[in-house]
């Protein structure tokens, strides 16, 4: 993916699938990590929260790195189901990143559920 150098946003899609809805029960019920390979690439953003997007500064002093994104969700069927069960919903993506003028200020991923990402 080419990405241009200065702010990007990183934005995971979820949507719990049909039947199912977020649980936060125990608190926020999502999580993502950002970093990249060499560390260089990030100049400032990288790191984790409970948000599943981030701002980044994508540095123009390494021309190709990997973004590596890493995201979870938590999810349990809805109060209609018989024997209701919950479930995790986790992904690692590692995104080949040329850095370059022009290139893209976001990068969009979906985690589950998703049909349209938009």
């Amino acid at each position: 993916m080419r990405l241009g150098p200065g702010l990007v946003r990183v934005r995971v899609v979820f949507q719990p699938p049909h039947g199912q809805k977020l649980d936060d029960r125990y608190g926020p019920s999502t999580f993502l990590t950002v970093s990249s390979s060499p560390s260089g690439l990030l100049a400032s953003g990288a790191g984790h929260g409970v948000e599943l997007h981030r701002d980044v500064v994508v540095s123009d002093a390494v021309a190709d790195a990997v973004l590596h994104i890493s995201a979870r969700a938590a999810s349990c069927d809805d109060e209609t189901a018989e024997n209701p069960a919950c479930h995790v919903h986790q992904q690692d993506w590692g995104v080949p990143v040329e850095v370059a003028p022009g290139g893209a200020d976001a990068v969009t991923l979906v985690l589950a559920g998703a049909e349209n990402p938009s």
